[in-house]
């Protein structure tokens, strides 16, 4: 500071006041001046050489007018307005009795050599002094004096001239007082301190209203570091205003200058405010070597670059509502690496140097320029609000000369309910060696090249929640100086964090650290989390959210995270990769001419690893270059509803997949992952791309198919999840397989619901393709890799998670392969439908037909010798088998002929044709019948009721089956059969009271179906065997006659199948699978019916009649029957 020249002026003014002395004592005016009398009032204009007052004792002066003094000097003569002489313990008293007192120095003020030497000037108006380049006030000799000014309002200004003479200067132990019942007003307009003060002096300065301290000086670079009031050496300040203090300056000069102990109190009951004209890079405060300022007010503002910088074990309190300092700035980009203790805006340096500010509201500190805002080395800063802090910059660069925040050895400590961190690229917080800053609140850092920044042993604390919008990277951390060292860098977020809009969330490099200890959002372009060379991150709290979304990437770093809320999620990519081991040394360089050095080097690992003897170190240098042995890890848990989407390759140690792992994607591509040790708890899904057409049968991911590999364990149970219909399950033949997942000794198990049936052209078995694994033995530990079966160990370092090859496994490793392949066989479609059409035919061959459905009351008709004739019926029957359900439609014409016999017995012989068409479906097919049936029957009807009918039959049933098969195809095959029937039936007609009539009946019928054998379109042959069926019928009717022409009835029968076995065999298109299927026909059922027969002429007649079967595989069966017969 320029007021370290304090001692040389002493000097100087000491040579000058001897030679001063010598003239007053000798000169021709010794008899006006010194004054002596006991008043004073108008003008004194005083002549070189000469002394206004010289103190000897104690005088006192009262004022009776205003009073004017105005000083010369000369080349070679000078005067001194009041001097203390050789007298100590003297003083003066002047009492301006309500006037004003006006100074015009062009020579020595006050000037006090001797101790206890008082001088109070006091009851003004007003008191204006003016000086040139000499000093106003000098009280640097004696101890003990004082000097005291009390007025309304009191002005001291200072001529611009060159030299550096301060305006008042006191030491010694000396006072200099001023209380101004208004304002009090300093104007320097030299190359001067305003006021200095050192070795023990006390300086105390007091309005009632402002206290205004202005400098301007024509030539501003000659200002620099001057300080317009300068405290040093143990002196003692104290500025108190009823309102405002303030600062103005041009644009260098110190404001407020304290060293080597100095101490000021500036207290204003309203604002202080420092303020400069052009934008500059001076501190307004600087507190130098043990010196202590505060500074209190309603709010404490500026426009200047820097506000407050202390050094050397020197502090600075600011206290005010609020703190508003908000600067246009200047540029010192290209010096603040070099000097950020001279370039900064609050600078506690070294010494444990402390700046603190607080404020019962905001903090608000900008500034328009790039720009360090708060740098503490060696020293520490506080900023407490109880509202908001607020902290702007510009900048485009990471470099840590830009950095908002930025600390070495030492704390920069943030308190506030909100704190906000502005910049446009720089860094926003800065801590390296040794050095730690705390966030304690809610905090945003928005704009940042890097939102913090951590190296060596520096630690960043984020104590409350934090919000880091745009930057490029959010978090950044390094100790790259000593790995050994048990304290390294460390940046922790104690709070929920989101990192928002930014390339990079967080990365951590050469054994540093990053901690979230709560909730967690990134939002990352690039990579979210990433470390290097033994860096760390790590997100470990439970029941808290944490979303994702970024990839990860580990070289030879770790990251440990944890998902375990429905809400957390991770949308990425991970990636852990070997690299050779590269060691930044970074030889911190003094703020010298020293040029910076930062030393790469780079190690093979095996040469790292020759240290058989402890102490063979190698060259002396050895220790700067560390190997440091550290595996690259990322270890991800999945729990309780989180999810990872995968978006790309993937490499990780260890996975626990106990929620939801998605690699799916709308693109379907390909991904793999790859982790050396799987895990999970039961409850874990995997949903994967999976498509044959991609993978073909390969154990790796493919351009649409993805793959899961665990190079040293997997346990646990996973529920494989997958777009069937992209899967193409169809397309596989028996033997592929669709690859996804190689485990390595591995007890996991994956399950799915996904299955496919699939055809096998020409086959009797349909495959089912589903989710299966197998697992091989690894059975050579040399340099070969043959295993049981052939496995695949060729692994790609960036993708395959420090894979350990099969080469160096134990012999009791175990390979085990998961894939989509035929599980099971099962019957196709084509055999139960041939088993159903064997029913089919079965049940339409040996259809049980009666007289009275083939006649009704025909057969009672007249029987005169003209009663042969032409009848006709036809049936609808619905089918309702359990297999199968159809219907048919039957038509019947014959001819017959009447002969009646002398005992009244009628017989009725005849011949007829009938054509039934026929549709049945059933769960895998449809087929269609035609049955062509030639009859001849001879019916005898007895005189008293009895009647006997026998029928013969021959036909041919033809068939076209359509069986429809699960991939889409049909099996169609055409095939025909004759067959032969013969039936007897008997029953009788009772005739009852009042038109009843019952008739029981009784009938037995024979089948004889022929075999056959055809072959479907698919070269399947089918073998159907003929089939014997003997059917019984007991059956009645019972009905009564509405006139002699109308009847109706009910009709109940019980039907048995004593034989009816048949069966079919088919054999497949290679004739190496047969499949034989025989039916047992014996059967059971019932029918119920009802029925209606008119006559209509003597030559026609009518009837109708419906019925339905139960039980048996009879499930929902019934049959209308009509007829109708012409004689003619």
């Amino acid at each position: 500071m320029r007021g370290k020249k304090g001692n040389k002026r002493l000097l100087r003014v000491l040579v000058l006041g001897a030679l001063l002395s010598t003239t007053y004592i000798g000169g021709a005016m010794a008899a006006d001046y010194p004054l002596t009398g006991d008043t004073i009032e108008g003008n004194y204009d005083l002549p070189a050489g000469n002394i206004l007052y010289r103190l000897d004792g104690e005088q006192k002066v009262t004022a009776l007018s205003d009073v004017t003094i105005s000083s010369q000097s000369t080349e070679n003569a000078s005067s001194i307005i009041i001097y203390s002489g050789k007298s100590e313990n003297s003083s003066l008293d002047l009492d301006m009795n309500g006037h004003s007192l006006a100074i015009d120095a062009k020579s020595a003020g006050i000037y006090i050599t001797k101790d206890n030497t008082n001088i109070n000037f006091h009851n003004a108006d007003t008191i204006e002094s003016t000086v040139d380049r000499h000093n106003l006030v000098i009280a640097t000799r004696g101890n003990g004096s004082t000097i005291n000014y009390e007025a309304n309002n009191i002005t001291f200004n200072k001529s611009e001239v060159f030299e550096d003479n301060p305006m008042l200067v006191v030491g010694n132990k000396n006072t200099l007082s001023m209380h101004a019942g208004n304002d009090l007003v300093f104007n320097n307009y030299a190359r001067a301190n305003t006021l200095s003060a050192y070795y023990g002096a006390k300086i105390q300065l007091e309005a009632d209203h402002n206290v205004n301290f202005n400098h301007t000086y024509s030539d501003i670079a000659a200002v620099q570091g001057l300080p317009i009031l300068y405290f040093a050496n143990n002196a003692e300040a104290t500025i108190t205003a009823g309102n405002d203090i303030n600062f103005n300056r041009n644009q260098y000069a110190y404001l407020i200058g304290l060293e080597y102990g100095g101490h000021a109190v500036v207290t204003a009951a309203g604002n202080i405010n420092f303020r400069e004209q052009v934008p500059g890079y001076m501190p307004v405060v600087s507190a130098e070597n043990k010196a202590n300022i505060q500074l209190q007010a309603q709010a404490i503002t500026g426009n200047t670059q820097q506000l407050v910088s202390t050094t050397y074990g020197s502090q600075a309190l600011l206290k005010a509502n609020e703190i508003d300092w908000v600067a246009e700035g200047r540029d010192m980009s290209a010096f603040s690496e070099k000097y950020p203790h001279k370039t900064s805006m609050l600078v506690a340096y070294r010494g444990g140097s402390k700046v603190e500010l607080q404020a019962d509201k905001n903090i608000n500190l900008a500034i328009g320029v790039p720009h360090t805002m708060l740098y503490a080395e060696s020293g520490d800063i506080t900023l407490n609000a109880g509202d908001s802090i607020y902290l702007h910059s510009t900048g485009t660069t990471d470099e840590r000369s830009q950095a908002s925040l930025r600390v070495q050895n030492g704390n920069i400590n943030l308190t506030a309910g909100t704190i906000t961190v502005e910049n446009e690229g720089a860094t926003a917080a800065y801590a390296d060696y040794y050095g730690n800053i705390n966030f304690n609140g809610e905090t945003l850092i928005d704009g940042a090249g890097i939102g913090a920044k951590s190296l060596g042993t520096g630690k960043i604390n984020f104590n409350g929640e934090t919000f880091i919008y745009g930057v490029g990277i959010g978090a950044s951390t390094e100790s790259d100086v000593d790995p050994w060292a048990e304290d390294l860098s460390k940046i922790s977020f104690n709070d929920d964090v989101a990192i928002d809009g930014v390339e990079t969330g967080a990365e951590a490099k050469y054994n540093s650290d990053i901690v979230f200890n709560k909730g967690l959002v990134i939002n990352a372009k690039d990579n979210a989390l990433y470390t290097e060379s033994a860096g760390r991150i790590q997100a470990l709290a439970t029941d808290v959210d944490k979303n994702v979304k970024g990839n990860m990437q580990a070289l030879n770093g770790q990251i440990d995270i944890l998902f375990d809320t429905p809400s957390s999620s991770f949308t990425g990519t991970t990636k852990i990769q070997n690299i050779d081991k590269v060691y930044v040394i970074d030889d911190e360089e003094e703020y010298g001419d020293d040029e910076e050095l930062d030393n790469y080097v780079t190690y093979d690992a095996d040469e790292s690893d020759s240290t058989d003897d402890e102490d063979n170190w190698g060259d002396e240098d050895d220790w700067e270059n560390p190997y440091i042995e550290e595996a690259p890890a990322i270890n991800i848990a999945l729990q309780n509803g989180a999810v990872w989407r995968v978006t790309g390759d993937s490499s990780l140690t260890k996975l626990e997949n106990s929620s939801f792992l998605n690699m799916s994607d709308y693109t379907h591509t390909g991904t793999s992952l790859t982790a050396n040790n799987l895990s999970g708890n039961g409850d874990g899904l995997v949903l994967m791309d999976l498509d044959w057409n991609s993978n073909g049968g390969l154990k790796e991911k493919t351009d649409n198919s993805d793959y899961i590999t665990a190079t040293e364990s997997a346990t646990g149970t996973f529920t494989l999840l997958s777009e069937r219909s992209l899967m193409h399950l169809e397309n596989m033949e028996i033997n592929d397989r669709l690859y996804f997942a190689t485990l390595t000794n591995s007890d996991a198990v994956f399950t799915s619901w996904i299955t496919q049936r699939n055809v096998a052209k020409g086959g009797l078995y349909d495959y089912i393709i589903g989710l299966t694994s197998e697992t091989t033995n690894v059975t050579d530990t040399s340099a070969t890799t043959d295993t049981d079966t052939t496995i695949d160990t060729t692994t790609d370092l960036d993708s395959a998670a420090d894979m350990t090859t099969v080469t160096a496994r134990a012999a009791t490793d175990t390979i085990t392969d998961w894939f989509f392949g035929t599980v099971e066989y099962t019957e196709s479609p084509i055999v139960p439908s041939g088993r159903i059409n064997s029913q089919i035919m079965y049940d339409l061959t040996t259809e049980v037909d009666t007289l009275n459905k083939r006649m009704g009351e025909a057969r009672y008709m007249n029987t005169n010798a003209d009663a042969d004739g032409i009848w006709a019926r036809t049936s609808y029957n619905r089918y309702g088998r359990d297999a199968y359900s159809g219907h048919s439609n039957r038509f019947e014409v014959g001819k017959d002929y009447v002969i009646s016999r002398d005992d009244g017995s009628t017989i009725h012989q005849g011949a007829s044709f009938t054509y039934l068409r026929s549709n049945a479906s059933f769960t895998d097919g449809r087929n269609e019948y035609n049955r062509y049936t030639g009859s001849f029957y001879h019916t005898w009807l007895g005189n008293n009721g009895h009647y006997l009918d026998v029928v013969a039959r021959v036909g041919k049933l033809n068939g076209d089956s359509r069986t429809f098969l699960v991939n889409g195809d049909e099996s169609r095959s055409s095939f025909g059969t004759w067959y032969q029937q013969g039936s007897v039936e008997y029953g009788r007609n009772f005739n009852l009271k009042n038109g009843w009539y019952l008739e029981p009946q009784a009938q037995l019928q024979y089948t004889h179906m022929n075999s056959k054998s055809y072959i479907s379109n698919d070269g399947i042959n089918h073998q159907l065997d003929s089939v014997n069926s003997f059917i019984s019928r007991l059956g009645f009717r019972l009905g009564r006659n509405i006139d002699d022409k109308t009847s109706w009835y009910i009709k109940g029968d019980v039907f048995h199948e004593f034989a009816g076995d048949g069966g079919i065999t088919f054999i497949s298109a290679d004739g190496l699978e047969r499949i034989d299927y025989n039916r047992d026909g014996k059967e059971t059922w019932y029918d119920l019916g009802v029925g209606l027969q008119a006559e209509l002429s003597h030559d026609r007649s009518l009837w109708f009649e419906f019925e339905r079967k139960f039980s048996g595989s009879y499930s929902n069966a019934w049959e209308i029957n009509g007829g109708m017969s012409w004689k003619f």
